[in-house]
This record gives C-alpha cells, sequence and structure tokens, in this order.
C-alpha cells in the first residue's frame, strides 16, 4: 500500500495505462498526469491509497528514480536561473538602447562640426595643391634627367659586372663540371668493380648443370694411352660442364673401356661413389714410377727415323718428355725437350744451328731447325745421270 508520491515510476505508468493515458516522461510528470487523472475522476489524491501487486521493486529502479528526481530538480532550477537571467538582460537592453540613442545625437551634432571644418580646409589646401603641383612638376622633370643619366650610368656599371660575373660563373661552371665528370667516372668505374664483382659471384654460385646437359663430350680410356693425359683432358671436361660430385663419378665410370674398366670391380662398394677412390685407384694402376722410367728410356733412345718428318719426331719428343717428367717443373720440362729434340736429329747441318744459336723455348727451336732443313735442302746440289755407250766386246757375242 501507498500514496501516490510513493509510487514507484513502474507503478505510475502501470496506473496511467491502465487509464489509456501516455506512460512517457520524468517521474514529476508522471505524477502530475495520474494526479490530474485522479482528481477528474473526483478521487481525493492526498488521501488515496494505492493497492500494490507484490510490491516489486529493484535497486536499479530506486537508482533511476532517484537519479530522475534529482535531475527534475536541477532542470527546474535551471530554468528558474534562466528566467531570471532573461529579466536580466532584457533591463540591460533598454538601458543599452537609451544610451546609444543620446550616443547618436552626440555624434551627430561631432559630424557635423567636423564636416564645416573639412570643407574650410578643402578651400585653403586646393590653393596650396595648386603650388605643390607645380613645384611638383618641375621637381620631376628635374628628376627624370638625372635619372637617364644614373641609369645610363648604372646600366654600364651592370653590363661590366655582369661579364666578370659570366666570366667567374663560367670559370666555376667547368670547375665544377670538371669534378662532376671524375666523380662520375669514380662513381662508374666503382660501379663496374662491383659489377664485376658481382658476376664473378654469380660464376661462383652459378647453376650446377648435370651430367645430361653435357657440353663437352667425355674422354675415354681403356688403359693404352698415357693415364695423365686421360686424367688432364677428364679434368678440362668437369670444370667446362661445371659438374658436381656425383655427376663426376657417374661420367669417370662411363669413359672406362676395355681393361681399364676391370679396375672397378677391385674397389669397394663403399668407395664406388667417390671420385677421389676412384682416381686413385687408377693412377695406383696406371701411373707407377716404372712407366715413368721406361718414358724417360724411350725418350733418350728416341731418334728420328728414316721418312718422319721433323713435325712428327718433335711431336713425339714433347709427348715423351712430359710423360716422363709429369710432376717436374714447366722450366724443366722445356729444357729437356729441347735437349732430346737436338740429340735425335741425325743430320749434322739441321743439328748444328740449333747448337749454334740456342734458343729459351721449344717451339722456336722446332722452327729453327725446320729453316736449317729447308735451307739445306734448297742448297744441296742436283746431279744428272748421262747415258754412257760401251763398246761391246766381240767374244762377249761369241758366248
Amino acid at each position: 500500500m501507498a500514496k501516490l508520491s510513493e509510487l514507484m515510476i513502474q507503478q505510475l505508468k502501470k496506473e496511467l495505462e491502465s487509464r489509456g493515458l501516455n506512460t512517457s516522461g520524468f517521474k514529476l510528470e508522471l505524477q502530475a498526469r495520474l494526479r490530474e487523472a485522479m482528481e477528474a475522476e473526483g478521487i481525493d489524491v492526498e488521501e488515496y491509497v494505492f493497492h500494490l501487486d507484490g510490491e516489486e521493486t529493484t535497486k536499479i529502479e530506486e537508482k533511476n528514480e532517484t537519479s530522475q528526481t534529482v535531475t527534475s530538480t536541477d532542470l527546474n532550477m535551471i530554468l528558474a536561473a534562466i528566467s531570471a537571467q532573461t529579466s536580466t538582460v532584457a533591463s540591460m537592453s533598454s538601458q543599452l538602447a537609451s544610451q546609444l540613442k543620446s550616443q547618436e545625437t552626440r555624434l551627430t551634432s561631432k559630424m557635423e562640426a567636423q564636416e564645416a571644418r573639412i570643407s574650410e580646409m578643402s578651400s585653403q589646401t586646393s590653393s596650396q595643391l595648386e603650388e605643390q603641383k607645380t613645384y611638383m612638376a618641375s621637381q620631376l622633370e628635374l628628376h627624370e634627367t638625372r635619372f637617364s643619366e644614373m641609369s645610363t650610368q648604372i646600366i654600364s656599371k651592370m653590363e661590366t659586372q655582369l661579364k666578370e660575373q659570366e666570366a667567374r660563373i663560367s670559370s666555376k661552371l667547368e670547375a665544377r663540371m670538371d669534378e662532376k665528370i671524375t666523380q662520375f667516372e669514380e662513381k662508374f668505374e666503382a660501379e663496374v668493380d662491383a659489377l664485376r664483382g658481382r658476376i664473378q659471384e654469380l660464376q661462383l654460385i652459378r647453376p650446377v648443370v648435370s651430367a645430361s646437359n653435357t657440353k663437352v663430350k667425355t674422354p675415354s680410356f681403356d688403359g693404352s694411352a698415357p693415364f695423365q693425359v686421360f686424367k688432364l683432358q677428364f679434368e678440362k671436361t668437369v670444370a667446362v660442364n661445371n659438374w658436381n660430385a656425383e655427376d663426376k663419378v657417374a661420367a669417370l665410370f662411363m669413359a672406362l673401356k676395355g681393361p681399364a674398366a676391370e679396375i672397378l670391380k677391385t674397389i669397394p662398394e663403399g668407395e664406388r661413389n667417390c671420385y677421389e677412390a676412384l682416381m686413385g685407384a687408377l693412377e695406383r694402376r696406371y701411373r707407377t714410377e716404372h712407366r715413368r722410367q721406361i718414358y724417360q728410356i724411350e725418350l733418350l733412345n728416341r731418334f728420328q727415323r728414316p721418312g718422319e718428318t721433323l713435325q712428327e719426331f718433335a711431336s713425339d719428343i714433347e709427348r715423351l718428355a712430359h710423360l716422363a717428367n709429369a710432376d717436374a717443373p714447366v722450366e724443366y720440362t722445356e729444357g729437356v725437350k729441347i735437349q732430346n729434340f737436338i740429340n735425335g736429329i741425325p743430320d749434322v747441318e739441321t743439328k748444328r744451328a740449333p747448337y749454334a744459336n740456342p734458343k729459351p723455348t721449344f717451339a722456336e727451336t722446332v722452327s729453327q731447325a725446320l729453316i736449317q732443313e729447308t735451307a739445306s735442302l734448297l742448297c744441296k746440289p742436283v746431279f744428272k745421270a748421262r747415258r754412257v755407250e760401251v763398246e761391246r766386246p766381240e767374244w762377249v757375242d761369241a758366248i
């Protein structure tokens, strides 16, 4: 049970809704709307007691009602303050209007006085202006003559200064351009060096070419040819084709023919995929000291054969010298080739030229011997045979 002032918002809305009235607004508005409706019904609002159903309220509703009550109270106070301010502003506006009217009258009087003074001053200044015009015209003519003279002097001075400035600028520009060109050349050289380095890096890290994409055909080896020659050819092929370890092993397997391929059976199965193990086995089999000694003996006993040209003899000497001195320095091998080539020439005239004028390289020595051999052939005398008739004795016919 509660009176009108004790009803909550929900209860007020419920009572208004039961009477078919609007239920929007704050608590005070709802109370006023319900009071008017009850008074219209002839109910004594102050004595009437509402019977509530369950009287269900929550703390949240109480807080909301309290906040709405405070808000409505604050609004009433604000409205009262606004109405007071409005009355104050109205009084101030009336005072300002009266002040403005008085100020306007004073200003009007002052303006009239100022106009009178200005008319007097204008009449006085018109005569002064005429005098000033004549004076200014004379001064203008004088200044024009002076300005023409000064402008001529300034123009000539500026022209000389401009020429000097142009000369200085041109010299500075030339120096600056030389500096820029030098810097550009240095930068260009640096960029070229960087590009060369990058090209070298790219060449080092270029993709590995598979043995299936062979550029150079793999040489074959059956044990009859010198092993050192085969090894040089095979390693050059590996470098050109850019093979990896697996490709090298596969290529070496395919290169071995005949008796040389039999060596693959002697290599353990675990080492058959190792390039170094395969090449080491071949070197132990075909590159021994007794073979080197055989090549050295063949080289010492090698002489130019009848019907063999100097070029053929020189090629065989060079082959034997490299086989007999595979690990020796290049200068030593070159001397061995020259000495054995000269010793193996049977013709005395051809041999005399290299001894008389020794050459530093084997190629030059061979060339000198060929020239001497050609000269000897050209200078050799030509003998012509004559037919001689011999008288036969009579006793020969009798026999």
